[in-house]
């Protein structure tokens, strides 16, 4: 290959590498995650995880946590115990789904992955699995996608556990 072919190469992977980021954006994903002793006539028979497999996890760095003050009030409420509070920064380009970021914590019986979806909305795509030691095998699950507005804190539901998530722009 000549020396000018190998330039204009490089001039298009330049290119290219640049159209790819253009329209991608940092967001910062906050999420806490707490249980909750909510009466219910549910049966819950979810005994083997439901989760998809992930080839691939997004690459996240920490994020700040603006959420502590929430975390605490739960913490000292009446029948909640929060036990999952992360925060990350993950890039997601304009009109696609962002990596999935994996959700799992030491010494709890968590497991899952949340992610961005970014189009004229912005969403959160969630799917979480907790199964605490005196639910006797059974697992308790969130599958949800939630339209969300930026800088908003939204609650992801379920009678045994629970999610808090915020998303906000990263500037």
């Amino acid at each position: 290959m000549s020396n000018g072919l190998k330039v204009l190469f490089a001039a298009l992977l330049v290119c290219f590498n640049g159209l790819v980021h253009a329209g991608q954006r940092w967001f910062q994903l906050e999420l806490m995650v707490f249980q909750q002793q909510s009466p219910t006539t549910e049966l819950f028979t979810q005994t083997e995880t439901e989760t998809g497999s992930i080839n691939r996890y997004a690459r996240v760095s920490a994020g700040n946590k603006t959420l502590q003050g929430t975390y605490n009030r739960l913490r000292r409420a009446r029948g909640y115990h929060p036990f999952f509070y992360r925060s990350w920064r993950v890039p997601v380009a304009s009109g696609s789904v962002g990596l999935p970021i994996n959700v799992s914590g030491h010494n709890v019986d968590l497991n899952g992955w949340i992610k961005i979806q970014r189009g004229n909305l912005l969403h959160v795509i969630a799917d979480l699995e907790y199964s605490p030691a005196e639910a006797e095998g059974v697992i308790y699950r969130i599958n949800e996608k939630r339209r969300v507005l930026l800088n908003e804190v939204h609650y992801l539901d379920h009678p045994k556990f629970g999610a808090v998530v915020k998303v906000s722009p990263v500037n």
